[in-house]
């Protein structure tokens, strides 16, 4: 969501997949440096900075005061045009090669910018509307009685993660996320793109009411947030890294591959109710929708990995065009140097 996720929401830093791309500053000096370079790689670098500012802000900006029903109208049309999104649909095609999809498929495209317009557009929903206006662009479904104690939230990586954070608010939860902080701008992002991700991470702490539990040592946190009576909500779907735990699961074509396994175990150790979270676009209608599953209490590791990579694999095939990592699935599937398996 998620990061990121996309927002960057997501526990491992979410959306930052998308973000790196050569900013004006870095182009510049390096034609400083080497004034005999052609000019066209300046140039290169104000149209994507351009491009952004049309991506991230001049478009989304538009729900911060339309109707949202003119909103998604809106956006499902400029889905289909190839100037958005440039970069991140051409990035996402080896990914889905590689999980055996078409490398070229119109509604694929169509359907992966609009979920990112979505994604952006939530943000500025949320700064001209406020974080229950966010929340009204996706209710609650199920029983909506439910125990609204504090406890692990997980979720999966298929972005919309902002107005699914401000309906578990207005539904009564304490809401905190656990994301990846950004303290300076990364390497390779523009300066539009880093002030975008900064508002970002501002419209998050705003929607939850707090500022969330940045990554980092952050167990001790969890646990006390959670026995306050926080609901903590955290990525379950975080690819692999050196020297962390990981476990084993499947992913379509019943391919093995792996997830960070940390955040996993923590629930094993904590007190409160476990539950995950949905969100379902209907493509008829463009309108979204936030399941929330409560999980089995057990004190097994494999069955909670087994049940949260079915609801995984059920949301991939549901909308795959909403999953984050498409540009870089096959991170999943490598065992990283030190890594363990629990």
């Amino acid at each position: 969501m998620q990061a990121g996720s996309g927002l960057p929401i997501a526990g491992d830093g979410g959306n930052s997949l998308v973000w790196f791309r050569p900013s004006i500053c870095l182009v510049a000096a390096r034609l400083r440096r080497s004034p005999r370079e052609p000019k066209p790689f300046m140039w290169l670098a104000i149209k994507r900075e351009l491009r952004d500012l049309l991506s991230l802000w001049l478009v989304p900006g538009l729900a911060a005061v339309l109707p949202w029903r003119w909103c998604l109208r809106l956006y499902w049309r400029l889905a289909a045009s190839p100037l958005l999104m440039r970069e991140e649909v051409a990035g996402s095609r080896g990914g889905r090669e590689l999980l055996g999809l078409p490398r070229h498929d119109v509604q694929f495209d169509r359907r992966f910018r609009f979920g990112f317009l979505l994604e952006h557009a939530d943000v500025f929903r949320a700064l001209g509307r406020g974080w229950r206006g966010l929340a009204a662009t996706m209710p609650l479904t199920g029983d909506t009685a439910a125990d609204r104690s504090g406890g692990l939230c997980y979720f999966f990586n298929f972005n919309q993660g902002l107005p699914a954070l401000a309906t578990l608010r207005a539904a009564g939860f304490q809401v905190h996320l656990v994301y990846r902080s950004l303290d300076s701008r990364p390497p390779g992002v523009g300066l539009v793109r880093y002030a975008y991700m900064r508002l970002r991470l501002h419209m998050v702490a705003v929607v939850c009411g707090n500022r969330g539990i940045g990554t980092g040592g952050a167990r001790e946190r969890i646990a006390r947030t959670i026995a306050d009576g926080g609901l903590v909500c955290v990525a379950a779907d975080t690819p692999p890294r050196p020297n962390t735990g990981l476990v084993s699961v499947r992913f379509p074509g019943e391919r093995q591959a792996w997830w960070r396994s940390g955040i996993l175990k923590l629930a094993l150790q904590l007190e409160g109710p476990r539950r995950c979270f949905n969100v379902h676009l209907d493509w008829a209608t463009r309108q979204r929708a936030l399941e929330l599953i409560d999980l089995p209490g057990s004190q097994d590791l494999g069955a909670l990995v087994s049940i949260l990579n079915e609801e995984f694999l059920s949301a991939l095939e549901r909308q795959p065009e909403l999953w984050f990592y498409w540009p870089g699935p096959q991170g999943f599937f490598q065992f990283p140097e030190g890594a363990r398996l629990d």
